[in-house]
């Protein structure tokens, strides 16, 4: 595979160099052995230098109501610090700076997209053969796998900065989704074959770590990829149609439709959102602030969850009515330039992706300026790739077909 480079004309310049580290950063979630290290390598290697590179893509960025309405969903989350009850200046400097590194991660994509919008593309595909290594390692080393087919309750964690189960199943999941749509675009070249070999391993991965949220997310991401290039093509509507009707069969398992009886990891969650609900209700309008963490639910004598595992129950909890609607522009702007580029340039990955990460933030997530964990992945990543398209940084059918 060819990788592209900022500047073509020459093999080492300061833009190369970024989108080096760049890159490195993104494989750097299934290599480095804690989020620390890919935290520091972020700030010093790609964050810093990347300064440079921004002040014209920044610029550029505010024409995008997307972009902006982003911004003001953080501000406004941020500002809501003051009024918690354990207001701390050094969380909301620690905040401020995890929405800064986000947001120049966010720019830093977009400013690839400007120099050559197969850039971000050609990343994703390279990053997704590394995941499929990584996912290998860790069947090899999973010892109940052994046990085949009598599983233990064990859960599969993939190695890399992730620190739980449900972690790596979003990662790992999401470049599953990227490596179907490489052999979706390239079927038949030899590559394709490896990239098809890879999508089954990360499915069995997502498997093997039980993760309810993981698979369902997989699942219809990968049946929308086809449906949206059914139209005139019965292979991928069927293909599709198969895939988004496991979805929903799973779906209807878990929450007891098919058998009676619910899934535990989504009976708890019932509770746990009630629980945040009422917290909402204590400050209807503006919440409770974002650095309040008060125990959603009591799971066992002593220990509480403040984890409201949904991001837009989480943003009611903190930011009252205020954050959620200054959040709804942001899913609202995002689908809408997602459902454009599937339906009117014939691009769906990044619609898919983002549909990936709005699942795991419904059901999964609690606030999202975080250093390097899994939203940077599932979230920001399509976020900045629907930004740069709202911004005409893509074409139609432009992304050509990666050499195999």
């Amino acid at each position: 595979m060819v990788v592209p480079r900022p500047d073509l004309n020459r093999h080492w310049s300061f833009a190369n160099a970024v989108y080096l580290t760049y890159t490195l950063f993104l494989a750097g979630f299934f290599v480095v052995p804690n989020a620390v290290d890919l935290y520091k390598f972020y700030i010093l290697m790609v964050f810093f230098p990347g300064l440079f590179l921004l002040p014209s893509t920044l610029k550029v960025c505010w024409r995008s109501p997307l972009w902006c309405s982003l911004i003001a969903y953080l501000i406004y989350m941020l500002v809501s610090s003051f009024w918690s009850q354990e207001f701390s200046l050094a969380t909301l400097r620690r905040d401020v700076l995890y929405a800064v590194y986000i947001l120049s991660f966010i720019l830093l994509t977009v400013y690839f997209f400007a120099r050559n919008e197969q850039l971000p593309n050609r990343v994703m595909y390279l990053v997704a053969l590394v995941v499929m290594v990584a996912a290998i390692f860790s069947l090899v080393s999973f010892e109940p796998l052994t046990q085949f087919p009598n599983l233990t309750e064990a859960r599969l964690s993939g190695v890399g900065a992730l620190g739980t189960v449900n972690e790596s199943a979003f990662v790992y999941g999401a470049f599953g989704v990227i490596a179907l749509d490489y052999v979706r675009r390239n079927w038949g070249q030899g590559l394709a074959y490896l990239y098809a070999a890879g999508f089954a391993i990360i499915v069995l991965f997502v498997i093997l770590t039980q993760s309810n949220t993981g698979l369902l997310a997989l699942s219809v991401a990968c049946a929308l990829l086809f449906l949206f290039h059914a139209r005139g093509n019965s292979r991928a509507l069927h293909i599709g149609l198969a895939l988004g009707l496991a979805a929903c069969l799973y779906l209807a398992w878990s929450l007891g439709l098919l058998i009676g009886t619910m899934d535990m990891g989504f009976s708890l969650r019932w509770p746990i959102w009630d629980r945040a609900v009422k917290l909402w209700q204590s400050a209807p309008v503006f919440g409770l602030g974002y650095q309040t963490a008060p125990g959603v639910i009591e799971i066992k004598d002593g220990v509480n969850i403040n984890y409201a595992h949904s991001l837009f129950l989480s943003t009611l909890r903190d930011g009252g009515l205020v954050g959620f609607f200054l959040l709804l522009p942001v899913y609202g702007l995002a689908f809408r330039a997602g459902l454009k580029m599937a339906l009117k340039k014939s691009e769906p990955l990044y619609l898919c992706l983002f549909i990936f990460g709005f699942i795991v933030v419904l059901v999964s997530m609690d606030q999202i300026l975080t250093r390097p964990r899994e939203l940077w992945l599932v979230l920001w990543l399509p976020l900045a790739c629907l930004i740069a398209d709202e911004l005409g940084l893509i074409k139609s059918k432009s992304l050509e077909r990666p050499s195999g």
